[in-house]
């Protein structure tokens, strides 16, 4: 029978929720660079944009939470970088720039930091 530590088991929590951070990054990668390649204002550059912003608001609000372990200067670097993602998707969203291939990299950058 394995026995494992308190410490043990919410490293494990911690190393699949890098994990599970890592893959919606991916996601988020892939589907900016794949409507980079399309025409602007396309079905793919709409969801590429979508699901970037819902996916930083909702890393946002986790960092915000009071519960979160992680230095406050990295929350706040993190969350600023966040809120710019966001205004970069809204304004694809809005026609006023197509930097699609530029929040792909920022996004990249967060992903490889989670390892």
């Amino acid at each position: 029978m394995y026995q494992y530590s308190y410490a043990d088991i919410l490293a494990d929590d911690a190393d699949d929720a890098r994990a599970r951070e890592r893959q919606v990054l991916d996601q988020a990668v892939a589907l900016l660079l794949h409507a980079a390649d399309g025409a602007p204002g396309s079905a793919e550059e709409s969801k590429a944009v979508d699901f970037t912003s819902e996916l930083w608001a909702v890393f946002i609000k986790d960092l915000a939470h009071p519960a979160n372990a992680m230095p406050d200067e990295l929350r706040a670097s993190l969350m600023s970088i966040g809120l710019g993602v966001m205004a970069e998707c809204s304004r694809i969203a809005l026609g006023t720039s197509r930097d699609l291939a530029g929040v792909a990299e920022i996004c990249g950058i967060i992903r490889d930091g989670l390892k």
